[in-house]
């Protein structure tokens, strides 16, 4: 967890915007917060970490979300006015999505390759026509059009599916000849699946999308509800082909894309340097066909990197994976009220 840095920290976005001192305002007030948490925590010896999380993914919000238009969640805050229970409420709404999203993706069941054991193309073309056949969106579709786009291997390290290899005699030549490295390779999706708009009313599916919009609409992203529904949860802008390492990483918020200047070109950034190592820093996404076979969408994989630092620096990341993992490790809740905290977890996963 870290500490809000002060208001001439905020990025350029925020200082040039034309309400830019009622953004600070609002800023100032999550910081204030946060002294009046750290002081009352040294005045009474007691631990204040949950409040001290909902007051930090008030103010890094401001530092790290993409925000079309910041000013709703910013007159949110305003309108507080500083109350400290009601600011407090406003952080554990947006704890409680960070908790639904990797309660989400926790659970989730990436797709892999599922091809005959036999080889059943000769010529690369041959099973690139066969891959790309007109097929309602699904997540086996989407991970057969994103191995086509990305060339067959995970679009960061370059290791190539192996099933796909064995099911095409000119594939493996080529990887081959290349001495390239052979392995399994997920398809990943930015949003995930739960954010289908087309899931069960009263689900735990449907109350993690809904609070997904929620938020998105605070931040001027209300059209993408339209981009996802049904089966657009599937569209190739919203996957990507990685290894199982990465897409573990990647949907544990650990491992994101940063956009750099050069289009399509993202910097690799995690929550721990251990994880980048033996990976390339950069990764460059490319497509044979931009209409036909389109790039993961920068705008997705911003509010991806955005979720991914916001947990980190709040320190919402390391303590819902602390209490998931205590999850795993308790079956039987405690009597005395000791696992309150995994039943408000298991409640709103």
């Amino acid at each position: 967890m870290t500490a809000l840095p002060p208001v001439d920290a905020l990025p350029s976005r925020i200082r040039q915007h034309p309400h830019h001192l009622e953004i600070a305002s609002a800023y100032n007030l999550c910081r204030d917060l946060e002294l009046r948490i750290q002081h009352d925590e040294a005045a009474s010896g007691k631990k204040t970490e949950k409040e001290m999380i909902y007051c930090r993914i008030l103010g890094y919000l401001f530092h790290h979300f993409p925000a079309l238009n910041i000013m709703p969640f910013v007159r949110e805050i305003v309108t507080i006015n500083g109350q400290r229970q009601d600011l407090l409420r406003l952080g554990e709404c947006y704890y409680n999505f960070f908790v639904r999203l990797f309660k989400a993706n926790e659970g989730s069941t990436p797709v892999t390759s599922s091809y005959p054991s036999r080889r059943s193309f000769d010529r690369l073309a041959d099973m690139i026509e066969n891959m790309l056949q007109e097929a309602p969106q699904s997540p086996q579709t989407a991970k057969k059009r994103a191995l086509v786009r990305d060339g067959f291997q995970c679009a960061v390290t370059k290791i190539y599916d192996w099933k796909s290899i064995l099911n095409n005699k000119e594939l493996e030549m080529k990887v081959m000849s290349e001495a390239g490295r052979t392995g399994s390779t997920h398809c990943t999706h930015i949003f995930p699946e739960s954010t289908d708009a087309n899931i069960t009313a009263g689900s735990d599916e449907a109350r993690y999308a809904t609070s997904l919009w929620a938020i998105l609409d605070r931040f001027g992203y209300s059209a993408l509800r339209e981009e996802f529904n049904g089966s657009n949860i599937n569209r190739l802008e919203n996957v990507v082909t990685l290894e199982p390492s990465l897409h573990s990483f990647f949907d544990s918020l650990q491992v994101w894309f940063t956009e750099t200047e050069e289009p399509n070109r993202y910097k690799l950034e995690a929550t721990h340097d251990i994880f980048l190592v033996q990976r390339p820093k950069y990764a460059t996404f490319s497509t044979p066909n931009p209409q036909r076979l389109p790039l993961p969408s920068p705008t997705y994989l911003a509010i991806h990197a955005a979720c991914a630092k916001v947990a980190h620096f709040s320190g919402a990341g390391e303590y819902i994976r602390k209490i998931l993992r205590r999850m795993e490790d308790t079956r039987v809740l405690a009597e005395d009220g000791g696992s309150a905290e995994l039943l408000h977890m298991a409640m709103l996963s």
